[in-house]
Formats: C-alpha cells, structure tokens, sequence
C-alpha cells in the first residue's frame, strides 16, 4: 500500500464516502440534488457541471459513540477543498476557509455530540471576475482549470480526530545528508507547561528497530514552538535506483498522555555544478515527463492507489527517473508513492492567469506553505514558482523584480532543492535560477531542421534565455534542460462516447486552443466527411498511424537532446493525454498507445542515436549514417566496458563494432540499401551483455532506381532527349504530348526523364495534351475550356490566378495553426498512379522538403468536388486542407498540388518519384 501520515495517537472517524450535494442547476431548474464521493471534485461528478463557478453545499450526517471523545479535543480536519469551505456543525458555524490547495482544521468543542451529527460545507469557486471584496479566478492560483474545466468541492479526504489537550500542530521534517542528521520544527497546541517534552525517533522504513536513539527535549514552560533534531549514524542515501527512506516519529508528552506523528522522509542531496546536475554528489541526466496529474474522469486524485501505483512503475519502466506534477499539488499518495518507488518529482506552484498584489502575495505565500508541508519527501528535488510567464508580466520591471525576490525566499525556504524562477519558452526568459530550462516544441516531420538548430543553439547557452533588460542574475554555468517538448497522437476516443452515442463532454473544451485544432466537437462525422475512411480504411488505423508518427517525432527529438552533452536533460510532455490535450504517452483512460516500447529503448540510462545522411535515396545505393554513443550519468563503473553497435539494413545485421560505454563517440557507416523499392527501417542498437539496452532506426524511402530513366506519360526509355508523344501508361491508351509553360518546368520534366513537345506553351497545346504550368494562367484556362488537362505546381501564393474566384470560392492559403504544438500531419493517397510510392499513408521525414508552404481551401466541397490526392490536418483533424487535388473545370480537368516536387527534384529522388507519379495522374485517359 501508499504511505500515508501515521498519527497512530489520535483516533479517527473517516468522513470519507457518499456525501448529498445541492447545486443550482441553472436554466431556471432552481435548486437540484446529487450524490457525490468525498474526497473528489463535484465538477467532475456531475453532468454538465464541468466548467462550473457556482457555489454548492455539501451535506453529511454521522454518528460518534458515546465517550468515543473523552478528555480529549475533537478537531474537523479537510486535506483539501477548492476553493471556500464554510463549515457549519449542528448548526454551529466553525469557521471559513480560503484557498484550494492546503489543508485545514477546526476544533469542534460543544459542537460535536454523541449520537447523530448533521455536517454543512458550503463551497464556493472564485467568480470570473474578481472584486474589491473577493479575488477572482484569474488571479488566484488554479493551475490547469482554465484548460480541463474546474476542479470545485472537497477534492481531499475528511475525517475527525480525537488528541490529548496538548498535541502537535505544524511538523517540519527535514533530513540533511552531509550530516545525517533529522531536524524536526513544531508547533504547539497550547503553551508549554512544566513537565511536557518532545521527542523524537528515525527509523528504517521496513524495520522495527529505531536506527538513532529517541532524543528527548524537555520544553520551556510557555513555549509554543520547539526545534530538535537527531543523528542517524552512517545514513544509507535515498535514490532513484535504492529508494531508502526513514520513518520520524516526533511525540509530546504531557500530564494528559503522549500525543505523536510520523513523517516519512530520506537523506539525499541535489546541487549544480559545472553545468550539471549533481545527485547525491554524481552527476545525473534528468530524463522527466510531465504529468498533468489528472486521472480518470478528468479527477484531480487518482482512482485507487493500485492504479496509481500502475502508472508509476510503467513510467519508471520506460526510462523516465522524474516526474514533473504539472502547476499543481497532487494527492499526497503521489509524493508518498514517488519516495517509495524512487521517481524524482520536480513539484512546481499551482499557476494564476493575471497579476495582482494580493494574487502574488497568494502566490508567494502558498508556495512556501507547500514547501512547508510536503519538503520532507526525499523525492521532490525541483521548485517552480512561475511556468511560461503565466501570471506575470516580464516586461515590467517591478514584476521582474518581484520574480526575483520570490526566487531567494524560496531558495531559502528549500535549500535541499533547485528552484527554478520562470520555466521559460519564446518569448519569456528566466532572470535568475538554479538551472536554464526551455521549452521548444517542433512538429515532425515539417519542422525537423528547424528543430535540430534550435536544440544545437540552445545546447551553446544562448543569450536569448535569460532577461533582455539587464537585469538578469545568470551564473553562466546552470545547468540545460529542454524542459518541455513532444508530439501529439489522437487515442482511441470513440470508446469514450456515451452509450447513446454522445461525445464526451471534454470535446468542446479545446476549442479555444491551438487555434482550435484542440476542439474534438463532431470527430467521428469528420473523419468521413474528409475522406479519411477511404485513405486509412478505418478509425483504428488512423490512430494507429497517429501513434507510429508520435513515436518517430518523440524518438528522434529525444535523440537530438541527448546528443548534445552540454544538455542536462529533458521533460516530455507528457505522461498521459488530459481531455483534448493527446499529446500523451497514455490516453486518458490509461491505455498505453501503441509504440511506446519503440521509445523507451531511447529513453533509458543507455542512449544510442542513428542519423542517417539522407531519409530517401534510391535502390542499392550505399548511404551514410552516424550512431552517437551517450554515456550513462552517472556513469557508475562502466569505466573501460566494452559493448557492442549492431546496425542493420531492413531488418538484417549488416554490421557490429565495439564500443565503449564511458565516453561520448560517434560511429560513421556506409549502409547499402536493398536493390528494391520499398521503405525500409535502418536501425542502431546498443548491446551490452548480451541484453539490448537501447535503440535507435530511421525510416528510408527506397526508390527503385531505374525510375529515373523509365517513368509513366512522357517517359523516354533510352534518351531524355527524345521528343516524340508520351506514351500513356495505360494499356491501349491513346498517346499524350505533354507540354510545359516555360522553360524552367521543361528542364524539371526532363530531369524526372519525360519527354516533351518541342516548342512548349499552352497556346500550342491539343485538347489531347497535358500543359505542366506554375499558374493557372489565362492560357492553361483556355486549354482547359478546350478539354485539355492541366497540372498546376502551385508554388506561388496566386498560381491560381482568378480562376476560381467564383462560388465556390478555392484559394491558395498559408497553413493554419501553428503545426508546432499541436503538429499538423500529411496523408498521401496510394492509389493509382501513387500507388507504386513506398510507405503508408502519414507522410514521415522522407517528405519533409516536399512539404510546400501553401494548402488548397475552398475544394473539395458540396459545389465542387474533387478528388483528393494529399492533404493536411490537425489536432482532432482540424485545419483540414488540400495539398493536391483534381478538380473538372470546364471540359477540362486540373489537377494542382503544392508539393515543392520542382525545387526538391535535384535534392532527392522521392521528389522526382512523385513528381512522375503527378505527372502520370494528370496525363492519365
């Protein structure tokens, strides 16, 4: 089981259970009921109460036994309600309470009886809009509940504890390895009299004997506060590999009995040095995953500990050794399985959206709150006060000042951890922290190169993290974390429908995201609304191919981070997909998707990295590639171990070299490709032992290479010089000249090996012919009035001239959303003359330079269909457009496409494949 807080001292009645809720139903339903479990949020258990602000009350009756009490004080205790709890007993009003994330208590005196109890919590949510009188949302610390909906009501458990009059309130426990010594500070119940003392005991979790002797410490009368500490001899060091940790039980004792609490925590040290991150003295690579830590039903607390516990060892299994719990405070399950599991958390303050003097001063204070209460976990080794500038404004000086301030009172409130000021990202900097962390996101395949010189930038410690006002208090040797990147991959959200067919509610959450590419509103209609069920055959096998281009994007981004040795470490974002957010490793009810063991063989202590010099080439070509060796940290006694670099070529070894698993290497090979066409993965694996302990591959487009002399319409079997009719590829169809607009496409159609007509133009063109133009020109619309066939390179932003300006409107446009974040995904449709392009649907980095910078809006549509050869999607199949389509026009048909398949002809062989494969689709009879 977790651990939990042992207050063995103090009976308990657990309020935990089915508790009656009365919320205003809205739309003029007055008044409604439900029942909700306790702890969990209401918001989340209610239908159509997700993005709730109002005010509810909570309702529970229970018995206490006659004399269950006696001579001891009763105490209401609530781990957490969000965000204002006033509590009523019997009809005696207790108290009120302000803020989401901290615990709280009540003494109950006269207002608890023996029999039957009536208990009222009225919770309330910040308002939208704060006033003089009351903070509002935005500006008090929420976290995420601006992005998944609120997480309103008793979101922690209940209970009621019996003490002795004098107990123990506050406890801080810390443990300083470098002199393996347990402090303990307390608080109180009541001034000290004479006689009382405190003492305090550590042992071994797992063992019954104390491991350092009971330390008694007798109190000052009067005092309300105390300090002690003990010494525990030769401390074994909590890690992620030996997750020792220590039970520290600190008791009052008084004239009325003893009064104890326990406390799990463990010796270790973090601190930076040299650019590096230094674990228990030795340096350590971060290999994190954000966690958003929200589970099933979009709850803020896990379902069972079992499942939370699940989750956890599958995350330590795939190579993760941090966990980064994501703006907010988790369940205390969560530190507590992290301590006994050996998982790092990088634990970070619940965020705010705008900037106010008493939402800062909320800020600051709640942080050093939950410093306070939960710094004596061993595993939390990282604070953030601030995440990508939400809640402040670092152009202004007071507040970059204010950042600064807030920096030092935390440092010095947790000196056993690194904080971290502003976990930046463009365009906000940090001004002055413990490491220089960034976050990039980059899709793939599209924005691979830029990807890589981004990476290669940051890996020199750019200027351009740090404040740009000079004001910036840069050591200059903190250590680099590319501390936020990742691709998404959608999951298997029809299971997640209702069971009359209703979209879960979460859909329309994203709207307001990504440019709303994040809005899963009507997915199931779209996917046959744009022809995807043609393309991919199935939902599954959409998704399926969605996962696999995940993989690839997360793999090799990964690979680049770890490439660079200057790099401390990574986070991925993220663990788990949260509503619309699928940029996960698991979807939202937990199922893992489906290449995640591809990754974690790039994501483990050891690291091998292949880049092959080219991602197309053609058949029996001999390419490069480089498979880098990353070392271990800490590297342990691999000192001079030899291992073994196996590469192969589609599935076969072609080759093994030794290498040494202490250093930094990098391994150059010439590969020969199969003689067929086909795509084929080239892969590098590291071996050490005998056990495959990490894995790198890349997928190659194989063109077969007689495709550059004998191609489809036009193709010249012997001689690009040859200037009769092309020949249709079409048994027993009718030959078909085909002609090009201007010189520069002349030279183009000859490279892919297709003869032309002498003295090209479209005003010599046939009705027969086929015009190869980069504008739909008036000339190319007369021969398409004529029936002729066109193909339009559409390279220019006004290829399509005015040709289509009447209803239905179809225009050239710029791609939209950011393609970054949220990546955008290209399909290519193989049939036909496509068909003979190796590979799936999803386009993968062999494509990246045919990729143009325009798409086609407008067709296919109701008033002009067309059939869809290519085209372009985000998110939840949002920003849907054309890349290559054809379309009648008049007696004619065009086809256009904005491949750069022109540009990139001389740059590798796929662009001159498919520019063949365009070329024989349009002159096709």
């Amino acid at each position: 089981m977790i651990d939990a807080r042992i207050d063995s001292s103090r009976p308990t009645l657990d309020l935990d259970g089915e508790w009656s809720l009365s919320y205003d139903g809205g739309n003029d339903t007055g008044t409604e009921m439900a029942t909700v479990i306790v702890p969990g949020p209401w918001t989340t258990q209610v239908d159509g109460q997700g993005d709730s602000h109002a005010s509810v009350v909570y309702n529970r009756t229970f018995d206490v036994a006659e004399g269950w009490a006696r001579d001891r004080t009763t105490h209401l205790m609530f781990g957490g309600v969000n965000r204002t709890a006033s509590v009523t007993l019997n009809g005696h009003h207790l108290g009120t309470h302000v803020g989401a994330w901290t615990p709280f208590e009540f003494e109950l005196g006269e207002a608890l009886r023996a029999g039957s109890n009536d208990l009222r919590v009225e919770v309330s949510y910040p308002p939208r809009m704060g006033t003089a009188d009351e903070a509002g949302f935005t500006e008090v610390p929420h976290g995420k509940q601006t992005w998944y909906g609120t997480s309103a009501g008793i979101w922690q458990s209940v209970s009621i504890e019996a003490r002795v009059p004098q107990h123990l309130g506050e406890l801080i426990v810390r443990a300083d390895a470098a002199t393996g010594t347990v402090r303990a500070a307390v608080t109180l119940a009541r001034p000290a009299q004479a006689g009382e003392s405190l003492t305090i005991t550590a042992t071994r979790v797992g063992e019954t004997d104390a491991v350092a002797t009971a330390v008694r410490l007798p109190l000052d009368g009067a005092a309300t506060t105390a300090e002690l500490s003990v010494g525990v001899d030769a401390p074994q060091l909590w890690s992620p590999d030996d997750p020792q940790r220590y039970a520290v039980t600190v008791s009052v004792h008084s004239a009325d009995g003893t009064d104890s609490q326990t406390r799990t925590t463990g010796f270790r040290t973090i601190s930076t040095q040299g650019g590096e991150v230094l674990f228990n003295g030795k340096p350590i690579e971060i290999r994190a995953v954000l966690d958003q830590d929200y589970h099933l039903g979009s709850s803020t607390i896990p379902e069972s500990d079992e499942a939370l516990e699940a989750l956890f060892a599958e995350t330590k299994r795939l190579g993760f050794n941090m966990l980064r719990c994501h703006i907010k405070r988790p369940d205390q399950r969560y530190y507590d399985l992290a301590d006994r599991l050996g998982l790092l958390v990088w634990a970070e303050l619940p965020s705010w959206l705008t900037m106010t003097t008493r939402g800062a001063a909320e800020g600051a204070q709640l942080l050093a709150d939950l410093i306070a209460l939960d710094g004596h976990h061993p595993s939390i080794v990282i604070w953030t006060v601030i995440n990508e500038s939400w809640g402040i404004d670092l152009r202004d000086a007071a507040q970059r000042a204010w950042l600064r301030e807030t920096f030092d009172a935390v440092k010095a409130l947790a000196p056993e951890s690194l904080i971290v000021d502003n976990s930046a990202c463009e365009p906000n900097f940090h001004l002055k922290s413990d490491l220089d962390d960034f976050h990039v996101y980059r899709g793939i395949p599209e924005s691979r190169v830029s990807w890589d010189e981004k990476i290669a930038d940051f890996a020199t410690r750019p200027d351009w993290t740090y404040s740009p006002y000079g004001d910036a208090e840069r050591v200059g040797d903190e250590p680099l974390l590319l501390s936020e990147y990742g691709n998404w991959a959608l999951p298997h959200a029809l299971d997640q429908y209702g069971p009359d067919g209703a979209e879960p509610w979460w859909f329309a959450n994203g709207a307001h995201w990504a440019f709303g590419a994040a809005e899963g509103t009507g997915l199931a209609q779209r996917f046959i609304d744009l022809g995807l069920d043609e393309v991919f055959g199935t939902w599954d096998n959409l998704v399926d191919a969605l996962h696999h281009a995940q993989m690839v994007a997360n793999r090799y981004q990964t690979g680049s981070i770890r490439s660079h040795a200057s790099i401390s470490g990574y986070v991925l974002t993220q663990l788990s997909d949260v509503q619309w957010e699928a940029n996960g490793l698991f979807d939202m009810m937990r199922s893992p998707k489906k290449y995640n063991e591809d990754f974690r063989l790039v994501n483990g202590e050891f690291a091998v990295v292949f880049r092959p010099d080219v991602y197309s080439a053609e058949s029996g070509e001999v390419i490069g590639a480089t498979s880098s060796i990353v070392p271990p940290r800490p590297l342990g006694n691999l000192a001079g171990v030899i291992a073994e670099l196996r590469l192969s070529v589609a599935g076969q070894p072609v080759q093994s070299v030794p290498v040494r698993l202490d250093e930094r290497a990098a391994i150059d090979a010439s590969l020969t490709l199969p003689g067929v066409a086909g795509e084929i993965e080239l892969a590098a694996e590291l071996w050490v032992d005998g056990e495959l302990r990490a894995r790198d591959a890349a997928t190659i487009v194989v063109i077969a290479a007689e495709s550059a002399r004998v191609a489809a319409p036009g193709a010249a079997a012997e001689s690009s010089e040859s200037s009769g009719p092309a020949e249709s590829s079409a048994p027993g169809a009718p030959p078909r000249t085909v002609r090009a607009a201007d010189a520069e496409l002349e030279v183009w159609l000859r490279t892919l090996g297709i003869a032309t007509q002498p003295g090209s133009g479209s005003n010599l063109a046939d009705a027969d012919d086929l015009i190869v133009t980069r504008a739909f020109d008036a000339a190319a619309q007369a021969h398409a009035r004529r029936g002729g066939r066109v193909l339009v390179l559409a390279e220019d932003s006004d290829a399509l001239s005015d040709a289509f300006d009447y209803l239905p409107v179809a225009k050239l446009g710029r791609r939209d959303g950011d393609g970054d974040w949220v990546p955008r995904q290209e399909w290519l449709r193989r049939d036909g003359a496509f068909a003979a392009l190796p590979g799936g649907p999803l386009l993968g980095i062999a494509y990246e330079d045919l990729l143009g910078d325009l798409v086609i809006n407008g067709i296919p549509a109701a008033m002009r269909p067309a059939q869809v050869h290519s085209a372009i999607f985000s998110g939840w199949l949002r920003h849907a457009a054309t890349t290559t389509a054809t379309v009648a026009w008049s007696d004619g048909e065009v086809t256009i496409t904005t491949f750069k398949v022109r540009t990139q002809a001389d740059a590798t062989p796929l662009a001159r494949a498919l520019g063949r494969a365009l070329v024989a689709h349009a002159a096709r009879t």
